[in-house]
């Protein structure tokens, strides 16, 4: 794969780093700020979605826009990040 997908094309220049060495520490790097980029997409998606609610749109309203399920977008705007609550068998 030679170019990230679309969100990330910023980080092309990780692929393009003519150093190898110093190619896999960038990498390495990144791949390890995974966890808090996760963390940070979530908070800016529930950020939005409760925000879309705010201005009065329904969940379901908010669902259709967003390609999910009127629960999912509830789930989202509550900050659960998989359809489980936490503590559930197989949460995330």
């Amino acid at each position: 794969m030679t170019n990230p997908p679309a969100p990330f094309e910023n980080l092309k220049h990780l692929a393009e780093q003519g150093d190898a060495t110093q190619r896999a520490k960038d990498v390495g790097t990144a791949l390890q700020a995974i966890p808090d980029l996760q963390k940070w997409l979530h908070a800016l998606r529930q950020s939005a979605v409760q925000e879309m609610h705010d201005d009065g749109l329904s969940y379901a309203q908010i669902g259709k826009e967003l390609g999910v399920h009127r629960v999912r977008a509830h789930q989202i705007a509550e900050g659960r990040t998989s359809g489980k609550r936490a503590g559930e068998a197989g949460g995330a």
